[in-house]
C-alpha cells in the first residue's frame, strides 16, 4: 500500500509539474522558492498557471512571468512593465544571379559564376553568370546585358509582411498590481 500510495504522489507531482508550466516558469519558481512558499496557496497556484492578478506585488509578477521587456512610469506615477514577445518588421528582398566580376539581378534564386557557368530563372527573368561577369536579366527594371562588372535588370521583390508582437501590460500602483492583461507574455 505504501509503494502505491508514493507512486500516486509522484505521479501527481510530474503531472502538476508538466501541466502548461514551462521549464523557465518552472525554474524562475525554483530560484525564488523561498519567498514562493511564503505567499498564500492561490496566488501561489496563479504563479504557477503564469497568471498575473490584481493585488500581486512585483517578485511575484517576476516569478509568474519573468523580467519585462520594457519599465515605464506614466504621468501618475504607476510604473507599468511591459512584455513584448515575437513580431517581425518584415523585409524585401531582391534575388538575383551574379557572375565573377559582374552583377545580374533576375530570377528568384542566386547563379554564381565560377570558371563555369551558373544560370538562375524565376519570375524576374534569367541570369546567366560566367568569368566574363556577363549578367542577363529581364523583369520589372527592364532587360539589361553587362559585361564586366554590369549588372541586369531586376527582377521582382519576395515582400514578408510584417507580424505585430504579442505585447502585455501590468500596471503597479505602490508596488501592487491593479490591472494586468490576460495571458502568458
Amino acid at each position: 500500500m505504501k509503494r502505491s500510495l508514493s507512486f500516486n504522489v509522484a505521479l501527481v507531482l510530474v503531472l502538476g509539474a508538466g501541466g502548461g508550466c514551462s521549464s523557465g516558469q518552472m525554474s524562475r519558481i525554483d530560484r525564488n522558492r523561498d519567498i514562493y512558499e511564503t505567499w498564500p496557496v492561490e496566488t501561489r497556484q496563479a504563479v504557477l498557471d503564469g497568471k498575473v492578478e490584481p493585488g500581486m506585488d512585483q517578485d511575484m509578477v517576476r516569478v509568474a512571468w519573468g523580467k519585462p521587456s520594457e519599465v515605464t512610469v506614466s504621468p501618475g506615477g504607476d510604473e507599468i512593465w511591459i512584455y513584448s514577445k515575437g513580431g517581425d518588421p518584415g523585409s524585401v528582398i531582391y534575388p538575383g544571379g551574379s557572375g565573377m566580376g559582374g552583377m545580374g539581378v533576375g530570377g528568384s534564386g542566386i547563379g554564381m559564376g565560377g570558371t563555369g557557368i551558373g544560370i538562375s530563372t524565376g519570375r524576374g527573368g534569367t541570369v546567366i553568370g560566367s568569368t566574363g561577369g556577363i549578367g542577363i536579366g529581364g523583369g520589372v527594371g527592364g532587360m539589361g546585358v553587362g559585361g564586366m562588372g554590369g549588372m541586369g535588370g531586376m527582377g521582382g521583390p519576395i515582400v514578408t509582411r510584417p507580424t505585430p508582437a504579442d505585447i502585455r501590460e501590468v500596471i503597479f500602483r505602490k508596488g501592487v498590481v491593479v490591472r494586468a492583461d490576460s495571458g502568458k507574455p
